[in-house]
């Protein structure tokens, strides 16, 4: 195949040789035509360009020379698709390259001179990068070239922290995987640098199903498998980072304090778990943090006292819970989204009338997503250290990482009877 390859590129290049010295051999070395699409649109602000090399062949993979000092200048296509380089050095063998390498918005297609149309071997095409290798006679005026070109396939998306902001000019691990159409795979990793808006744009130039893995100070964030057919491109990816899944927690050793009084120290640490009730000036309800392993373990203690999880309904509520229960953990509240719902609304009935997302689209997307059918149920979380709400799901990163409750009184009497449901009722 090697062989093969060089008697090709051999052959455009003498083929194209000879096609461009006849052209107008008696002005000076330059090279001028126009950009079209597949269409035959013009295509403006597109930088065409060369990479020179002394010789009469063009460089591969074992053999590449120098390039050529002073090289001719790119030249940038105007709004009729039009470009025009000079001062091309000769003799020399020439790679038509559109600019930046590599790295450019498009690629070359075909190449049309003096009536004679070269289509450029996808093999060739990546073996070379993306250039196209020809020479040019010493003195010779190439004019009226056409040059087909279409956009490049991609991958561009942006980072996200676990908060929502974007992770602008974060330098990430970043993992691209490829799974062919027609069995077999590969792919690539290394850093990447993201934009200042936290953006990255990912070449390819296969049809393939691509998987994007971003990782990012122990967070990472992986999508779905995306297929992309011969000229697709994706635009507008998602990732938003969770943190890596930690060892589960050792089982906690308590060592007992030697008391002589061993009832009354039992009771300390019973009301220690149950926890106090404090009242809240403001609107005169009690609240009272709990621990809990689970949700749902949560909610079974709040029924028990007939309490409810917490509903927040206004910024100087959501500061006094935080001033008197801390700064430091993540809290359960009382707000449930699944696919059933078509409002929002507190677990206890009450109307949604504040909120503090972590996200000022999230509220949007949980409305979005409850439309499906398949979403599971989505609850609240109040993180402390960002004093923002959250959703999150069984299983995540933030669902292990929440370990407390805060429950909701409107009335309470202490010490007062319990209520005979058979007689009162309200």
């Amino acid at each position: 195949m090697k062989r093969s390859y060089r008697t090709f590129l051999g052959v455009c290049v003498v083929s194209i040789a000879l096609l461009v010295s006849t052209a107008l051999p008696s002005a000076a070395a330059s090279f001028s035509g126009k950009v079209i699409d597949e269409d035959g649109q013009p295509v403006s602000n597109v930088t065409v360009g060369f990479s020179s090399f002394a010789g009469d062949m063009p460089p591969n993979q074992h053999h590449r020379p120098e390039p050529m000092f002073p090289p001719a200048q790119p030249s940038e296509t105007d709004e009729t698709g039009a470009f025009s380089i000079t001062d091309i050095a000769s003799p020399a063998v020439h790679t038509l390259v559109l600019m930046p390498e590599h790295e450019a918005e498009y690629e070359f297609q075909s190449i049309k001179i003096d009536g004679a149309t070269f289509h450029l071997d996808p093999q060739m095409h990546r073996w070379q990068r993306g250039g196209f290798p020809f020479a040019i006679e010493e003195g010779a005026d190439v004019k009226d070239i056409e040059i087909t070109v279409r956009l490049r396939m991609r991958i561009r998306g942006r980072v996200l922290s676990a908060d929502g902001t974007p992770l602008g000019n974060a330098r990430v691990d970043f993992s691209l995987d490829r799974r062919r159409l027609n069995g077999g795979g590969g792919g690539s990793s290394g850093p990447t640098t993201l934009d200042p808006d936290g953006y990255f744009t990912e070449y390819v130039n296969a049809a393939a199903y691509y998987t994007v893995t971003v990782s990012y100070q122990g967070q990472s964030a992986e999508s779905e498998e995306i297929l992309l057919e011969d000229g697709q491109r994706l635009e507008g990816l998602v990732l938003t980072l969770e943190a890596e899944p930690q060892p589960p927690k050792p089982e906690k050793v308590e060592v007992v304090p030697h008391v002589r009084d061993r009832e009354r120290f039992e009771a300390a640490r019973e009301r220690e778990r149950q926890g106090v009730w404090a009242i809240n000036p403001d609107n005169r309800h009690a609240y009272k943090m709990i621990p809990c392993e689970t949700r749902e373990a949560a909610q079974e203690r709040a029924a028990a006292e007939d309490a409810h999880l917490l509903a927040i309904n206004d910024e100087a509520e959501q500061q006094w819970i935080l001033t008197v229960f801390g700064k430091r953990e993540n809290f359960w509240i009382g707000l449930t989204l699944d696919a059933n719902e078509t409002e929002q609304q507190w677990d206890n009935g009450e109307p949604i009338t504040y909120t503090n997302w972590n996200s000022p689209k999230e509220t949007a997307e949980s409305t979005e997503s409850a439309q499906t059918e398949d979403v599971r149920q989505r609850y609240a979380v109040l993180v402390s250290l960002t004093e923002k709400w959250q959703l999150t799901r069984h299983g995540s990163p933030l669902t292990r990482l929440t370990e407390r409750a805060i429950l909701e009184k409107e009335n309470l009497i202490i010490g007062a009877p319990e209520p005979n449901k058979d007689t009162e009722k309200r």
